[in-house]
């Protein structure tokens, strides 16, 4: 798995896992928080109810009976006095009485714009049923509470009715009031609409309500006497301060903000920890790897981790090996070198001193004779043609080190490889070498540097015939092949049944000055140029090798002459 979705799965995955946890345990905290309101809420909006019923309706209640109208400055007046005086008015906000509807008529507060009491179908069916409905007033930790109230003005009143009225209990029940009972029980000064009772125990409690004053109106049956007394009625609405709820909110906050610093708290540990162990503590065992390479102290026997950053430490410890390695080799090659040209220039640079130390003895003579004169000549003789060695060494040494530059003409290889072979004709019959070609008689011509090629296959046959000293065969293949770029390619293998190259110098043998032929007087130089050659012709040159089994050097050449230029 590359790095950076590991890193990415790890982090994405601790972050939902936290995240989850986080929410798991905070909505249980909100769950017991809420249920512990609720419980609260249940027993404080008893309290709440049994003020608002035995406190506020009764003084509400009590001061219309004792005025016999809805005075609503009055009844302002009463509020605020029992605001002040009694003990339980102190959580009270505010308290709303309206009139027969929602309407608001007076107020503890009094407001110009007073509003209604905002009351739906459900809540006045509740109010019915229940007596009293409580809901929370949004935007403020408050608690509302609506009652209806009753306020009695009159008292009771027999309304005497004739035989043939006896029947209106029905007729009261279907909320139709008889016209007897209409004129009898108010007259003509009261407006009731059709439909206008309301059953309250069927056959034995109704009421209603006068349309244009608000009044309000109970009849009820006795025995065979019915009864009437008008009252107001209306509702009551009061704010009760809740302050356990905002309490509760800035404790619910409060929790929830010290989840989340814990929250971010794990998600930086969390992060910190997967950052430094997937990514810091490899980079800095890259760094000390590149310290300890520095210091020269580095070893491919470690244990490196399976991810990214770890191959990439392995693969960079590998590369450093082998730059070290290779860094040695070549210091070991520079050696050879120059030792190599040590050699080259010392045996000619002796025979030079030993020349000149016997010149100057024989011309330190008193008399010099012809004889002298002769020999001292065969002697300069000597010192010119060690001069012409060292400037060829010379010669061999710059050319080794600067490009070749190529005289390039198409070249028949065949032809070129049987000049070369023929140079060997004599060698090989004394080395008991046999010399198998095995040409391709259709390959065109090579464009060549005829002289540098002919030096580069006389060197890979010359060293075939050294490495069989007991004798053997040399397979001399041409042929055409496509190699990695897909261009054709002139392909010129020289096989050999010697002794073989040793796996651990193969890459060498291509260094200058390096030989393994000391005894028979080699100077390592021949495959470093033919390689150099072969180079600069933009071709490649393969070997395959196994000690006892012989060797196998492949050159490829290209065809077209525009990969020369």
């Amino acid at each position: 798995m590359r790095l950076q979705w590991k890193y990415s799965l790890v982090i994405n995955l601790s972050v939902m896992a936290i995240l989850v946890a986080f929410y798991f345990f905070d909505s249980i905290r909100v769950r017991n928080e809420m249920n512990a309101l609720h419980a609260l809420g249940a027993e404080r909006g008893a309290e709440l109810r049994k003020i608002a019923e035995n406190t506020i309706l009764d003084a509400v209640e009590k001061e219309i009976k004792a005025a016999r109208v809805f005075d609503a400055q009055r009844l302002d007046q009463a509020l605020n006095k029992l605001k002040r005086e009694h003990p339980d008015m102190q959580n009270v906000l505010n308290i709303h009485v309206s009139l027969n509807d929602p309407r608001i008529r007076s107020s503890l507060l009094r407001s110009k714009n007073a509003g209604d009491i905002n009351l739906d179908s459900a809540d006045l069916e509740q109010i019915e049923k229940k007596g009293a409905t409580i809901y929370a007033v949004e935007g403020q930790n408050a608690t509302a509470i609506v009652i209806k109230y009753i306020a009695v003005l009159t008292g009771p009143q027999s309304i005497a009715l004739a035989s043939s009225d006896l029947a209106y209990e029905s007729r009261l029940d279907n909320g139709t009031l008889p016209y007897a009972v209409w004129e009898k029980a108010f007259g003509k000064d009261v407006y009731v609409p059709e439909d206008p009772v309301i059953t309250e125990e069927k056959g034995r409690r109704w009421r209603m309500t006068d349309q244009a004053k608000g009044d309000l109106y109970n009849l009820w049956k006795q025995g065979e006497t019915l009864w009437i007394q008008k009252a107001l009625s209306g509702y009551i609405q009061v704010l009760f301060d809740v302050p356990y709820i905002g309490r509760s909110i800035r404790y619910s906050l409060l929790m929830h903000a010290i989840l989340i610093v814990i929250v971010g708290a794990l998600l930086v540990i969390l992060i910190d920890l997967t950052t430094n162990h997937l990514i810091m503590k490899p980079l800095e065992r890259m760094t000390g790897i590149i310290q300890s390479a520095e210091s020269g102290d580095l070893s491919l026997d470690q244990t490196y981790s399976s991810d990214e950053i770890g191959r990439a430490t392995h693969n960079l410890v590998r590369m450093l090996w082998q730059l070290q390695d290779s860094h040695s080799k070549r210091i070991d090659a520079l050696g050879q070198f120059a030792a190599g040209v040590a050699h080259e220039i010392r045996n000619p640079l002796n025979s030079i001193g030993m020349t000149a130390q016997h010149l100057k003895s024989v011309f330190s003579q008193p008399k010099v004779s012809h004889a002298d004169i002769e020999e001292a000549k065969e002697l300069l003789d000597i010192v010119d043609q060690k001069i012409v060695e060292l400037k060829q060494t010379s010669e061999e040494f710059l050319t080794l080190n600067r490009p070749r530059i190529l005289n390039v003409e198409p070249v028949n290889l065949n032809v070129l490889v049987d000049q070369v072979l023929s140079e060997f004709t004599l060698v090989t019959e004394e080395a008991k070498v046999q010399v198998i070609k095995n040409y391709d008689g259709t390959l065109p011509d090579v464009p060549l540097d005829t002289a540098l090629m002919r030096q580069t296959i006389f060197n890979f046959v010359q060293n075939s015939i050294q490495a069989m000293p007991k004798g053997g065969s040399i397979y001399i293949t041409t042929l055409t092949e496509k190699i990695e770029d897909e261009v054709d390619h002139a392909v010129i293998e020289i096989r050999d049944t010697g002794i073989g190259i040793p796996e651990e110098i193969q890459e060498q043998i291509y260094d200058a000055y390096f030989t393994t032929k000391d005894a028979t007087g080699g100077i390592g130089l021949g495959l470093a140029i033919s390689h150099q050659i072969i180079t600069a012709h933009k071709g490649k040159i393969e070997v395959r090798s196994k000690m006892g089994m012989g060797t196998v050097f492949k050159i490829n050449l290209p065809l077209n002459a525009e990969q020369l230029s």
